[in-house]
């Protein structure tokens, strides 16, 4: 078999095509943070005049990417092996695109940063390309969901606990549960963008560099606020070269998404199964089809959420497994974060994407619910009839009562309501009790809190996410401030 031209088409990772998952989380992506991240130093620089003006011109030349070209990326890609990273050899290839352009100009490149400066950083200006990105999936599916809460808060379907039928429950108000979840993951993900620290600290974390070539320490402090401005980032009040806390909680935040919107998959392979039948993928021609048996229908899309979602627990250990970070600057453990988080990142954002997608192509089968819920012949309304039952037995004797009808159903396939009925009678209950358990044993016979939770659902909904915003989430008005000033630092 001839040898293949390209690395990596993505053939076992079917869901993130169509998504934005490898152009922002891919090596094009990388290299593009990375050597923004060196301009971003060079232009604080200058700012600050510790580099001349006429290096603005410079930078504006290599911001224009034509340096990078695919055989360049390929050369840098391969000279990571013998320093241990990818900076190391973009530095040299960006100084000499300097060089080029004006000599001397590579004197004011990388100047006073690490290898890990740079990297670090990157992968922040990543994360919150990413996160942007994820809110947006987030915002689609939030209002998916909420219209299919509204729409079925009174279809009433079986509760199952534990994998069996429990108790009767509303369509709408699983779809409502399943809202909650996404806004919480939501606000995190907003929250937790708007505080993404850039990393600037030298080989030591302490700025020696800097300091030495800096009038004072009030220009440090300048290159630092005017880098991390550059970026978009926060400015972090201590190197975090050894504290993993930001790529921690990132991962983490990473692995809830996904998980939540796995949940919903999962949930949907559940009901969609030939079984139960009440709610399925709406697939289009030539999807969901098998290899070897004609008549399947999978509901593809929500499988492969459900695999992504698998996924995130192995690479989130491992990048919590970074959080142990030794002297000044680990010795692998930063590096082992890099291709974990980054898969982090694509699952993430795959996953949202076909959340947002699956959520809108859901046909919900009321017929089928409703024929799911006769399968007991009534034993599903057991706790709702013991309740109606304490009021006039008490509660152990009601619950006594209910156990044994529920049994002589089972044996005597009978319904539940026609036993208790029964034993109500030789109990001497009065004809009123009889009648409330007997309507009790229907889909609409009682009241619950579903409607009301629902309701709270939909207006935290409104107040996170509001109908009249745009795709594009707001950014933090410090990411914006240029002002020389640290109220919006944060912490890594």
């Amino acid at each position: 078999m001839p040898e293949l031209e390209y690395s990596d088409l993505g053939l076992l990772d079917p869901l993130s095509h169509d998504t934005r998952a490898r152009e922002l989380t891919g090596d094009k992506a990388w290299l593009r943070a990375m050597a923004d991240v060196e301009l971003a130093l060079s232009r604080a620089l200058i700012a600050t005049e510790l580099a001349p003006d006429w290096m603005s011109a410079v930078c504006d030349e290599l911001a224009t990417g034509v340096w990078l070209d695919d055989a360049t990326a390929q050369a840098i890609a391969a000279g990571g092996r013998s320093g241990g990273n990818p900076v190391i050899p973009l530095v040299k290839r960006m100084s000499s695109a300097a060089e080029a352009v004006r000599p001397g100009a590579s004197d004011f490149i990388h100047v006073g940063a690490t290898s890990q400066d740079i990297l670090d950083s990157a992968a922040m200006v990543i994360a919150g390309e990413v996160l942007a990105e994820i809110l947006v999936r987030l915002r689609s599916l939030a209002w998916e969901l909420s219209a299919l809460a509204d729409a079925h808060r009174g279809s009433v379907m079986a509760g199952r606990t534990l994998g069996q039928q429990a108790s009767p429950t509303t369509f709408g108000f699983v779809a409502a549960g399943w809202l909650d979840a996404v806004l919480t993951v939501y606000e995190r993900a907003a929250a937790l963008r708007a505080t993404l620290p850039a990393q600037l600290g030298g080989a030591v974390g302490n700025l020696a560099v800097l300091t030495e070539a800096a009038a004072s320490d009030r220009v440090v402090e300048s290159v630092v606020v005017r880098f991390a401005r550059g970026l978009g980032l926060a400015v972090p009040r201590i190197s975090w070269h050894t504290n993993r806390l930001v790529v921690a909680e990132l991962a983490a935040l990473l692995a809830q998404i996904t998980g939540v919107v796995g949940t919903i998959a999962l949930d949907v392979t559940v009901l969609s199964r030939t079984e139960i039948g009440e709610v399925t993928e709406r697939l289009g021609v030539g999807e969901g089809g098998s290899s070897a048996m004609p008549h399947k229908r999978n509901p593809v899309t929500a499988v492969l959420i459900v695999s992504a979602a698998r996924q995130t627990p192995g690479l989130l250990a491992t990048v919590h497994g970074s959080l142990l970070s030794e002297d000044q600057r680990p010795a692998g453990a930063w590096h082992a974060e890099w291709q974990p988080l980054r898969d982090l990142e694509g699952h993430a954002l795959a996953a949202t994407t076909a959340a947002a997608s699956l959520a809108g192509r859901l046909d919900v089968d009321l017929e089928r619910m409703a024929a799911n819920l006769e399968v007991t012949d009534g034993l599903i309304y057991s706790e709702r009839v013991t309740a109606i039952l304490t009021d006039a037995l008490g509660k152990s004797a009601a619950f006594a009562m209910v156990e044994k009808a529920s049994a002589e159903s089972v044996t005597t396939r009978r319904p539940l309501r026609v036993v208790l009925s029964g034993l109500l009678v030789a109990h001497g209950s009065h004809e009123d009790l009889r009648a409330r358990v007997w309507s009790a044993c229907e889909p609409g016979g009682s009241s619950d809190q579903s409607a009301a939770a629902i309701d709270k659902v939909l207006a935290r909904h409104l107040r996170v996410i509001s109908p009249s915003s745009d795709d594009a989430p707001a950014d933090s008005p410090a990411l914006h401030d240029e002002t020389l000033h640290d109220e919006g630092s944060t912490a890594p």
